[in-house]
């Protein structure tokens, strides 16, 4: 009996659906831990720039008279807000879209009852974040930065 020896060049199918269900099993792992890696770094770039924020705050009540903070009236949307931050070392982006926090309280207090805000806070949402991840709302105060997650509604 002759046997004919074929150059046989090529993958089989069979080779071909197991290299296509290793790469799905694959994918099916590296893409949530992919997302929440993106979701940890939206929340690292919020809080780095409350930092920031909270730094330009200090520096606007050193230069002001009575080392006061800006009133709720100087602080009413974030392009007032990137106006003050900015002159005052912030490098806040012109829109909050390009920041990634969206702005969404400030307000003055008077601890002193001397009708002169003295202390204030911010609290921001991270855009693009998941509600119940700690993080996806951020407080800002003179005292620092916190992480918290935001209120089932």
């Amino acid at each position: 009996m002759i046997t004919i020896l074929r150059d046989n060049k090529g993958f089989t199918l069979i080779e071909l659906m197991i290299v296509v269900a290793i790469i799905g099993i694959l994918a099916a792992v590296a893409v949530p831990n992919f997302i929440a890696y993106r979701d940890k770094t939206r929340i690292a770039s919020s809080t780095a720039t409350s930092g920031s924020l909270r730094g330009a705050m200090a520096a606007f009540s050193a230069d002001s008279q009575g080392n006061l903070f800006p009133s709720e009236m100087l602080i009413s949307n974030w392009t007032d807000l990137v106006a003050i931050a900015n002159i005052n070392g912030a490098t806040l982006k012109a829109t909050e879209t390009l920041q990634g926090i969206a702005l969404n309280t400030y307000v003055t207090l008077d601890r002193d009852s001397d009708g002169t805000p003295d202390d204030y806070y911010f609290i921001f949402y991270t855009i693009g974040v998941a509600p119940g991840m700690s993080g996806a709302q951020i407080e800002v105060r003179p005292s620092g930065v916190s992480k918290q997650t935001l209120a089932a509604s």
